[in-house]
């Protein structure tokens, strides 16, 4: 784990997760080093953000509101995890 100014980012030998906390937008924005091609994206809740620039490490993002949607992002999670 390494705190940075904007995120904190998750590491095995590379970057593998970004986590930024969004108080305003009452969400958990998480970053991942996963192809968007490979997961079917979910609307509000899963969001392909090659060419948008954004702070934080992959292409995909994750957005945690509820317990709920971190049981659902946890295979998404070891999936990242487990390609670095």
């Amino acid at each position: 784990m390494a705190p940075l100014q904007y995120c904190i980012a998750y590491r095995r030998l590379v970057n593998v997760a970004s986590v930024i906390f969004r108080p305003k937008h009452e969400a958990i924005l998480t970053y991942l080093r996963l192809d968007p091609d490979t997961v079917q994206l979910e609307e509000g809740f899963t969001r392909d953000m090659r060419g948008i620039g954004h702070l934080g490490t992959g292409d995909l993002e994750v957005r945690l509101v509820s317990a709920a949607d971190l049981e659902k992002a946890a295979p998404l999670i070891r999936q990242a995890f487990e390609a670095a």
